[in-house]
């Protein structure tokens, strides 16, 4: 049998005495399934190895720095090792070698990371991108990953990076239109900063050859009956700001009038989402700029109200408690005034980053319309609002109205139940508090107006949005406007500015605060 020692490779044969070879012999019997199963399993390791080889072959050929496979050399004696190491240390051969093995070692590590091959751009191994990649395009897209998109989006460039190809994953058409984007600039940097004539030919030579390219995939969808989707007019928008900023006032304007045709086929400029707007923007900014010319497209209300969310969130609620009548609310009303503010904010955050919501959230809303509807604010005595100042008395005057207030807001824009019949008691029951508590000849309406105008009238314009549709709606629209016209409110901006200081926000899905103040009918 063959000697089996550590230091050897396994056997690839086993002998086994044949006067011993017999079932009733357990221990010969367990020797060979023990060999067959190691002999098996090396055989598997093997062509694994192979297997590997073979798919890994064409990525080794396209990486940045020659691949070359080294043959395991055998292992020299220890002797051997020693007299050589003895024979090399005045030459300082075996010094220059290891750092020459260093330096290659931690480039190869740079160039192999993950991070290096997935995510900055070199040379996709899982090619994923949904049209054929050039070694040109390799370049473009680490351009684009590296300075274009960096450049486009000063805040949060990674997630717009990714959210690009994620596009352009779906859409060939995109691809290729962010890798002419990223040509342009690698084209027009080539320039200022004087790159050789080679370099500065080549890039503008696939510039134009993919713009080329570019446009002629548009122009085939353009031929489908199913053209006319948001995906083609992000890439024309796309292909716009590229001419624009190129200056190619031909490419631009052509390129324009052909985006203003998709939109108006598509259903208008409302039915597009808010990072297809964005382009289209910027787009029109480029080439207004370009032409001396003012933007055509108008801003939409919904665009225009999802990027103004977590601006106004800091200011929510900040009147509530830096006005002088909020020291004289009850400790209750003071409590659940700072709890919806946080609240409110935390909602609204969550529409944007809904991956910050728990599972028991919803319920937090809940507990406190739970709170809201066990509370009560008696009336206050005639003789106490008599002998109080105009700001006391508004305190006392205000708890009530601000805790069917809240609830209202809780069910309107939270809940969304502002077209339920549920909807018609609470505005009642809201109107009724301001008409009839207070006293005989100083209800609670006019109590609040003389010292809290500006609270006052969040809780007018939050009961005529919920009271859309309902009985009351008139009588809310009109006390609005007349303290509208008393503060000096003229434009919807102003009104928006008092509103969102106290619980206001606006929701892309509903418009009910700017066509309730149309309804008030002010004007400058």
């Amino acid at each position: 049998m063959r000697d089996e020692s550590a230091n050897q490779a396994p056997p690839d044969f086993l002998f086994v005495d044949y006067y011993d070879d017999n079932p009733q012999n357990r221990s010969i019997e367990t020797q060979k399934r023990a060999f067959a199963q190691k002999t098996h399993q090396r055989k598997k390791r093997i062509a694994a190895v192979e297997r590997l080889k073979t798919v890994t072959l064409p990525l080794r050929q396209r990486l940045p720095l020659a691949y070359k496979a080294v043959a395991r050399a055998s292992k020299p004696s220890e002797d051997n090792t020693k007299d050589k190491l003895e024979s090399e240390k005045d030459t300082g051969t075996i010094t220059d070698l290891r750092n020459l093995q260093f330096m290659q070692l931690t480039l190869m590590k740079r160039v192999l990371s993950p991070g290096k091959q997935l995510g900055q751009g070199f040379v996709d191994p899982f090619q994923t991108a949904s049209v054929p990649m050039t070694e040109c395009m390799d370049s473009f897209f680490h351009h684009l990953r590296h300075f274009t998109i960096y450049r486009a989006y000063p805040l949060d460039s990674s997630r717009m990076s990714a959210w690009w190809w994620q596009q352009a994953l779906c859409q060939p058409a995109i691809q290729m239109a962010l890798l002419v984007s990223a040509a342009s600039h690698q084209t027009a940097m080539n320039t200022l900063n004087n790159a050789p004539s080679q370099y500065l030919q080549r890039s503008i030579r696939e510039f134009l050859r993919l713009r080329g390219d570019t446009i002629k995939t548009v122009n085939t969808l353009l031929r489908n009956p199913d053209a006319v989707a948001e995906s083609t007019i992000l890439i024309v928008g796309a292909l716009t700001a590229i001419e624009a900023l190129t200056g190619n006032v031909e490419g631009a304007t052509a390129h324009i009038k052909g985006l203003n045709a998709l939109i108006e086929l598509n259903g208008g400029i409302e039915t597009l989402g808010h990072m297809t707007l964005s382009k289209l923007y910027h787009a029109d900014i480029m080439f207004a700029t370009l032409t001396d010319t003012i933007p055509t497209m108008p801003l939409t209300s919904t665009w225009r109200s999802e990027i103004r969310q977590e601006a106004m969130l800091s200011l929510l609620g900040t009147s509530f408690l830096e006005s002088p009548w909020y020291t004289g609310l009850a400790d209750t009303m003071k409590t659940f005034l700072r709890v919806s503010q946080r609240l409110i904010q935390y909602y609204e955050i969550a529409q944007l980053r809904q991956s910050i919501i728990l599972p028991t959230d919803n319920d937090l809303f809940l507990l406190l319309e739970h709170q809201l509807s066990c509370a009560r604010y008696p009336a206050v005595g005639v003789e106490t609002l008599l002998s109080c100042s105009p700001i006391a008395a508004a305190s006392c005057l205000l708890n009530e109205p601000l805790r069917l207030t809240l609830f209202i807001y809780l069910n309107m824009r939270i809940w969304h139940f502002q077209t339920l019949p549920i909807m018609q008691k609470m505005v009642d029951a809201l109107r009724e508090c301001l008409l009839f508590s207070g006293t005989a000849t100083v209800p609670a309406l006019t109590g609040i107006k003389q010292a809290a105008p500006e609270v006052l009238f969040w809780i007018l314009f939050t009961g005529g949005m919920a009271s859309q549709g309902h009985e009351g709606y008139s009588w809310f629209v009109d006390q609005a406007r007349d303290l509208a016209g008393d503060l000096g409110l003229r434009e919807w901006g102003d009104g928006r500015e008092i509103l969102g200081r106290f619980f206001y926000t606006e929701q892309p899905e509903e418009q009910g605060g700017e066509q309730l103040w149309q309804q008030l009918g002010l004007h400058a």
